[in-house]
């Protein structure tokens, strides 16, 4: 047995298992802010499936798309923002877009 660092490994040991608790809780936390996500979605779009809200849909035809930045959520939700009324242009469409007016 060592003389120093005898308490080192007991230490290591105190540590390890603190981090293991704040990865547990930021878990939790995780699960929670996806879980409150996941019920303000599902509010809204009752709202919008019973139009109860003046405007919200208008608004969210027009914002949705414009929220969006990833291709693979523009594809997801572009039947929801057509039935909504609005347009959802795929970024290969607005590319090729933006490269036609260039010329």
């Amino acid at each position: 047995m060592s003389l120093l660092g005898g308490n080192d490994l007991k230490e290591q040991q105190k540590i390890n298992n603190l981090e293991l608790k704040i990865n547990r809780e930021k878990q939790k936390l995780d699960k929670k802010l996806t879980r409150q996500k996941i019920l303000l979605g599902a509010f809204l779009v009752d709202a919008l499936e019973k139009n109860q809200v003046q405007g919200l849909k208008e608004y969210t035809a027009k914002e949705l798309p414009n929220f969006l930045t990833r291709k693979t959520d523009k594809e997801l939700m572009k039947e929801l923002v057509v039935s909504l009324g609005s347009e959802m242009l795929l970024e290969e469409k607005e590319g090729l877009s933006s490269r036609e007016s260039q010329y």
